[in-house]
């Protein structure tokens, strides 16, 4: 897997504070990226709710707007390259359906919890609203999503072995794979940190 200089360049625009964004923290970032299992969510503490509320809403503006976009580009050329077969017809089956369920997690969380936390941060707080968006947040929300985009490299794979070696399917698992870590990183950080500095903003300014 390749974290080309273009994906760390967007990549860096997701965070408001870039006096915050240190070589060390951008180096543990982009290592994260690469291997998200060996992520230390610990890193976004410095941040505050408002900053961190910041980058998971441009992380979504990335995904929709930029990189599913970029996908799709290379889904195209391997279609104009390969015709329309069962490789080729499973692939583009995959992205519709991928994209509307991804546009329906993201509607979802920006909806519900984004919008929740925008509102604290602008000191409104219904208690009502909290127990809502938090209780039904939690017990709904799931990153499954992002394990789609490992589970469709292996079945093209199982259709055609050979496209493991072709030159465009390279660049298209590539930036499958960055988008999968990527994505699950995105998780982490809801799960491990967001939540938690929520519970402190309501506990500290309500």
């Amino acid at each position: 897997m390749v974290l080309s200089d273009d994906y760390k360049n967007i990549v860096k625009l997701r965070f408001q504070s870039q006096d915050k964004l240190n070589p060390d923290f951008l180096d543990n970032f982009y290592d994260a990226i690469l291997k998200p299992d060996d992520f230390k969510d610990q890193i976004f503490l410095p941040f505050s709710l408002k900053e961190i509320l910041y980058y998971l809403q441009k992380s979504h503006q990335e995904y929709l707007n930029i990189w599913f976009p970029k996908i799709e580009k290379i889904s195209d050329i391997i279609l104009d390259k390969e015709g329309t077969n069962e490789l080729t017809l499973t692939l583009k089956s995959f992205l519709v359906n991928y994209f509307n369920e991804l546009s329906n997690h993201i509607n979802f969380e920006e909806k519900v919890l984004y919008n929740f936390v925008n509102k604290l941060t602008k000191g409104i707080y219904v208690e009502s609203e909290k127990m809502f968006v938090l209780n039904h947040f939690l017990e709904t929300h799931s990153h499954a999503v992002e394990d789609d985009l490992i589970s469709i490299q292996k079945r093209l794979i199982i259709i055609d072995p050979k496209i493991e070696s072709d030159k465009n399917f390279k660049e298209l698992f590539n930036l499958l794979n960055l988008v999968h870590n990527d994505l699950k990183i995105h998780g982490a950080i809801e799960d491990e940190i967001f939540i938690d500095k929520i519970h402190q903003e309501i506990n500290s300014q309500f």
